[in-house]
């Protein structure tokens, strides 16, 4: 049975959307990875404030962000990997190619997190320093 989310009807409205559409809720398991992202946006290309990036190993960081739609994340863990698709940074906002150098959110037990098209460009963090690389 399909009905209005009332979350997405409020995000909707904020968005400038004046039509809403009936959406079943939630998205049946049929459904495939890549058909799911592709209805996502991208959270930091909607004004997200990152308060707070800390390495947590040579090739994950934590990062702390929030978005008026998408709420507040303390210390999420983001992967090093490749660009799998275009896209813009979300701490610099400059362009990202495909096959860039990323930091992307961290899909934990096959759930995928809000902002998970979501990336940062590795190559505007600095690399982690000997002191925090060893826990000293």
């Amino acid at each position: 049975m399909n009905r209005i989310d009332p979350w997405m009807q409020i995000v909707s409205g904020l968005r400038g959307r004046t039509r809403f559409v009936a959406q079943p809720n939630p998205i049946p398991a049929a459904r495939g990875k890549r058909e799911r992202c592709g209805s996502m946006t991208t959270a930091m290309a909607n004004a997200v404030s990152i308060r707070r990036i800390e390495w947590q190993t040579t090739c994950t960081i934590l990062v702390s962000w929030s978005d008026s739609t998408l709420g507040r994340f303390e210390d999420q863990t983001w992967r090093a990997g490749f660009a799998r698709t275009s896209g813009i940074c979300g701490l610099t906002g400059v362009p990202v190619r495909r096959g860039d150098a990323v930091f992307r959110p961290l899909q934990k037990g096959g759930v995928l997190p809000r902002n998970a098209l979501d990336m940062i460009r590795a190559d505007t963090l600095r690399a982690p320093q000997n002191s925090l690389e060893t826990g000293h």
